[in-house]
């Protein structure tokens, strides 16, 4: 897999991720890896790998199996804040939407899917010790290299 050209589609993609209702928003920034300090530009996306499965076959071929945590924070956290948690909820429809559409991210990975984590939304993320309402998702890749 190429790694730069699979993140720039990744950044492509969910920048494209936006709502209409219950407002209009579209995803404003993508990170790979936490950022380090709070938040500003929002609705955000954070993105983690983790390699839970790889395979080495016959010669050059090798299957892996990777899970990139993607984390859509869209407003920070206020006390009885519903409209957050329906917005969160907007743009959980939107990203499911948004990767079932291109479901090999732009052509560098086999298949990906995107599934809830448990609970998927309305969740509190914490960041730079700020809270923040968003989802909270796994996005499952198979690759085959050869």
């Amino acid at each position: 897999m190429n790694f730069d050209l699979f993140i720039d589609r990744l950044n492509a993609l969910q920048r494209s991720i936006s709502i209409m209702s219950p407002v209009a928003m579209t995803v404003k920034r993508t990170y790979w890896g936490a950022p380090s300090g709070a938040i500003s530009d929002l609705p955000a996306v954070i993105n983690t790998l983790s390699e839970p499965e790889r395979t080495l076959g016959m010669g050059a071929r090798r299957e892996a199996r990777y899970r990139v945590v993607v984390q859509i924070l869209v407003a920070r956290a206020m006390p009885e804040d519903e409209r957050s948690s329906r917005i969160a909820t907007a743009f959980w429809f939107a990203a499911k939407a948004a990767f079932d559409a291109d479901r090999t991210i732009g052509g560098t990975v086999m298949h990906a899917i995107l599934q809830g984590a448990n609970p998927t939304v309305p969740v509190l993320l914490q960041h730079g010790g700020q809270a923040y309402v968003g989802l909270d998702a796994v996005l499952e890749i198979d690759h085959i290299e050869i």
